[in-house]
């Protein structure tokens, strides 16, 4: 009588369906299009902003995106060492880090990424927890079997990555004039053109003459750092309280666009060096990561140049008045702005 295949055990099968999530979601998370990127940031760097609720003014910035980095890679720790749970523990958190360092490598061939060793430490410090997480929660429940235990720790990346992917589908096909929301602008034929088309406000684009609130659901306004918009926000209302009407002029900008923006500086001045000194290059610009917002009219760029520190903002080019960027902690003193002649 022949043999009958054995069927691969449920828990197995379930932790190997959680992995390959897992593994999709931190994908999309660090390597996927620019939209599917910020949307995921913004989803982790929600989960820790809600953590810290409780205290006020204690997070700030760069410890956010840090935590958010360790959170990233918890199941994946937590995954690595459940499914290599009879080797040494160094084995899965090697495995962390190496995932991390090929991440940050990958980084170096996309536009308007920037590697970061401290993203590495990060997300090895993530998986440590994880792999600690694991190996406390099967000793503890062991009844409640590796597949459940898998599927609590992939969850809430696995949710974070999705909203990622979905989003990528948009942000690729463009809008179009029946399905654009309120206040983002369809194609026209004024934007300008790239390899891949011409901009949208997907791309963070508007044409000329249009300003945005602080408060618009666009992309160029939703796509800046979080704490950032949350500053620009907060400087409205103190602007409008002095009587000073403050908008947005440009704020998050794809790499599509800031390229566009180099090459015309390129064709208009002749070189990239001296393109240089007034647009930079994407990998370069603090508009494609999020964290500058370029602000009018004149007495609101007047205005926050005076108390924009109440909310960290502050001009960072002496040749750009309307340049800001979160550079202090709320409440402190602005560095003098820089005489580097680079725009951002």
């Amino acid at each position: 009588m022949p043999a009958t295949p054995v069927p691969l055990p449920h828990r197995p099968r379930r932790l190997l369906l959680a992995t390959l999530a897992v593994l999709v979601a931190v994908g999309c998370t660090t390597l996927g299009p620019p939209g599917a990127v910020a949307d995921a940031r913004r989803a982790v760097t929600a989960v820790v902003e809600a953590l810290a609720a409780p205290w006020p003014g204690t997070v700030h910035r760069a410890q956010v995106e840090a935590v958010a980095n360790v959170l990233l890679f918890v199941p994946v720790g937590a995954l690595a060492a459940l499914l290599l749970r009879r080797r040494s523990p160094l084995l899965p958190l090697a495995l962390g880090a190496g995932t991390s360092v090929l991440v940050e490598l990958a980084q170096t061939a996309l536009p308007g990424r920037v590697p970061d060793l401290g993203d590495v430490v990060a997300n090895t410090a993530g998986t440590a927890v994880g792999v600690a997480l694991a190996v406390v929660g099967t000793a503890v429940r062991r009844r409640a079997g590796r597949g459940r235990l898998a599927a609590l720790l992939a969850v809430p990346l696995v949710v974070v990555g999705l909203a990622g992917c979905s989003s990528a589908g948009s942000v690729l096909a463009g809008p179009d004039a029946a399905s654009v929301g309120p206040g983002v602008v369809p194609l026209v034929p004024a934007a300008p053109s790239t390899h891949s088309g011409e901009l949208t406000a997907e791309d963070g684009w508007l044409p000329d003459g249009e300003v945005l609130s602080p408060f618009d659901d666009v992309p160029a306004i939703t796509r800046l750092d979080p704490v950032l918009r949350a500053a620009v926000q907060d400087a409205a209302r103190a602007a409008q309280a002095d009587g000073v009407r403050l908008h947005v002029t440009t704020g998050w900008r794809s790499a599509a666009y800031q390229q566009s923006l180099f090459d015309a500086a390129v064709r208009e001045h002749g070189s990239p060096e001296a393109a240089r000194a007034h647009v930079l290059r994407p990998e370069e610009s603090a508009h494609v990561t999020g964290d500058a917002v370029d602000i009018g009219p004149t007495d609101a760029m007047d205005w926050l140049s005076r108390h924009g520190s109440g909310t960290g903002l502050c001009q960072t080019y002496a040749n750009e008045a309307w340049h800001f960027e979160l550079a202090v902690e709320r409440g402190g003193e602005c560095p003098q702005p820089a005489t580097d002649p680079r725009a951002g």
